[in-house]
């Protein structure tokens, strides 16, 4: 892991890297939920998709990008919520990269940029049947609530994890402010 870089993604200039990590790890986290011509439509933008939670967003921070030899490798999208809290709105390492500590990595660094803003609890939303679930129960989420996520006319059932910060006790790494 000493090759791995964590720090901010590079906005407009690393959009599409970004978005074939998110496509690449949908396909394969979601192929049991999802056909391939509705995780391609969401993609191609021939399909809309939508979670139910995300009107509660009102910010973005920004998004953290885990790269190795300055390949974008993972990611972690941070938001605000209307009610103070933070949300981990995107989540997503390659699946060639799975099971190597880059997602915990991520997790830390985003813990850690939430809570330097003073944010005392993060929301994190997936399907109820991602195997994302096992991820953010073992680092001490618990379930909060219930919404969907629909891709036309495709409706799936979302759980809300949620994390209280203030409290816990996690790695902390030194926040940084991204640049735009």
């Amino acid at each position: 892991m000493s090759d791995l870089a964590i720090g901010w993604s590079e906005g407009a200039a690393e959009r599409e890297a970004r978005i074939a990590v998110i496509r690449s790890a949908w396909r394969s986290a979601y192929r049991h939920i999802f056909t391939a011509s509705e995780i391609d439509g969401i993609f191609d933008g021939t399909l809309a998709g939508e979670g139910s939670w995300v009107p509660a967003r009102v910010a973005a921070v920004g998004t953290l990008a885990a790269r190795r030899d300055r390949h974008l490798i993972g990611l972690a999208s941070l938001g605000l919520l209307a009610d103070g809290g933070a949300e981990l709105a995107a989540f997503y390492v390659l699946p060639d990269e799975q099971g190597r500590g880059i997602g915990s990595v991520l997790w830390d660094r985003s813990i850690a940029e939430f809570r330097a803003r003073s944010c005392v609890r993060m929301e994190v939303w997936t399907l109820a049947r991602a195997n994302a679930c096992r991820f953010y129960e073992a680092r001490g989420c618990t379930a909060f609530g219930e919404g969907s996520f629909v891709v036309a006319g495709h409706r799936e059932r979302a759980v809300g994890y949620v994390i209280d910060l203030s409290a816990a006790s996690f790695l902390t790494r030194s926040p940084s402010t991204p640049t735009r």
